[in-house]
């Protein structure tokens, strides 16, 4: 998947899992085996790097994100280092 494609999945009850090919760019370039993760308004980024008022999370292809509880559909855009998923209206 190239820098800056969208791509979208299926949220239920504010769990979403990232597609495998996202999931193994990252997991790649993570050291110690954690993400980043930051929740903002309605978008929530998944990076390799530190965030401002992000916090460290464990590697693990399924999300479950609370802010998504009643979304149906998210698209993630994969940033190369890091990926915003936003719920598609």
């Amino acid at each position: 998947m190239d820098a800056k494609e969208a791509l979208y999945v299926v949220c239920r009850r504010g769990v979403f899992v990232l597609p495998e090919a996202i999931f193994e760019s990252l997991s790649a370039l993570v050291e110690n085996g954690f993400f980043f993760v930051r929740q903002d308004d309605e978008v929530l980024t998944i990076s390799t790097q530190k965030l401002v008022e992000g916090h460290r999370r464990a590697i693990n292809a399924r999300f479950k994100v609370p802010m998504f509880r009643d979304a149906r559909k998210l698209a993630i855009v994969n940033l190369r280092d890091s990926v915003r998923v936003m719920v598609v209206s």
